[in-house]
């Protein structure tokens, strides 16, 4: 299977999925900011999980800990969600005083 072909298997909300969860190395945290319940949040986790083939965030005590992958993906995740909201974000508010647009 190619690249591009793994990649259209993918579902796009799952990056922002694996970057909430990747910051807050919780469940419910992760899901709050997503506005997801946790089992909402846990399901996207199992997707990750298999999608990876790697634990991704590791159970210690009460919390969980990276695994290695998640470690090294972190970046890489961080990059990517901040090139699509530049990409796809909302659209700033026009300041007269700085725009270089000309209207008639």
């Amino acid at each position: 299977m190619t690249v591009k072909e793994r990649l259209r298997e993918v579902d796009a909300n799952l990056l922002l999925s694996l970057h909430a969860l990747l910051e807050e190395r919780n469940l419910t945290h992760a899901g709050e900011r997503m506005t997801m319940s946790q089992s909402a949040m846990s399901s996207a986790l199992i997707r990750l999980r298999r999608h990876f083939s790697d634990e991704l965030l590791v159970r210690s005590g009460r919390g969980f800990d990276l695994s290695p992958l998640a470690e090294r993906l972190r970046p890489a995740v961080a990059e990517a969600v901040e090139a699509a909201e530049a990409l796809l974000g909302t659209q700033r508010e026009f300041d007269e005083a700085s725009s270089t647009r000309r209207f008639r």
